[in-house]
């Protein structure tokens, strides 16, 4: 028996890499927390890179369908808590801001959590509009500095996206993890499209 009690934990999957695999453990964790998930395969795009841009439109659908807050959770990422940090009816989106004096992007995208509010499902709708040649994480930023969308955000505490380096020394604090992704398609797209976003400034 779940609990509606919390988000829904929602991510995805697509058959490249080992992410299935991250995707049948991500489902083990939320039913051993008996948390409400749905992870889904998607079809690949042909890499890293354009896999990324499913990601705002599988959410749009996921808040769409569940009607009630929604927690994305990269796949390759763990959950060892319930979150119950999140808990908060009064805002529209939660994530883990940016150190400023590292990069220019305000959130980090691994964990990221989505009230349905109208405010909300419209800010979506305009990140989906954005994404397509970048990936999911320039597009989010280019949305919410493309002008005030009133929205109520909240930084995230810095154990909802613990950067996992070695399995043996999480911190018992830590609700949720990610892992460092290092297929080559990963690689080499991200490399690429680094470069091309430092000459487009």
């Amino acid at each position: 028996m779940t609990s509606t009690k919390f988000p829904l934990i929602v991510s995805f999957f697509t058959p490249d890499w080992e992410y299935e695999t991250h995707s049948k453990r991500l489902a083990k964790e939320c039913e051993e927390l008996r948390l409400d998930y749905r992870i889904e395969r998607q079809e690949s795009r042909g890499g890293y890179i354009q896999n990324s841009c499913i990601k705002p439109f599988y959410i749009r659908e996921c808040l769409r369908e569940a009607k009630r807050p929604v927690l994305w959770l990269d796949v390759d990422g763990s959950i060892f808590k319930p979150p119950a940090y999140t808990l908060r009816d009064d805002l529209d989106f939660q994530a883990r801001k940016m150190d400023p004096t590292r990069r220019r992007r305000i959130w980090h995208v691994g964990t990221m959590w989505f009230n349905y509010t109208p405010k909300m499902l419209a800010f979506i709708d305009e990140w989906c509009a954005r994404t397509g040649d970048m990936t999911d994480e320039s597009s989010l930023d280019q949305t919410f500095k493309s002008r005030n969308w009133n929205l109520r955000t909240r930084d995230l505490p810095a154990e909802y996206f613990f950067i996992i380096r070695k399995e043996d020394r999480i911190p018992k604090n830590v609700v949720i993890g990610h892992r460092l992704s290092s297929g080559e398609s990963k690689k080499e797209q991200t490399k690429a499209f680094n470069e091309y976003e430092r000459l487009i400034g």
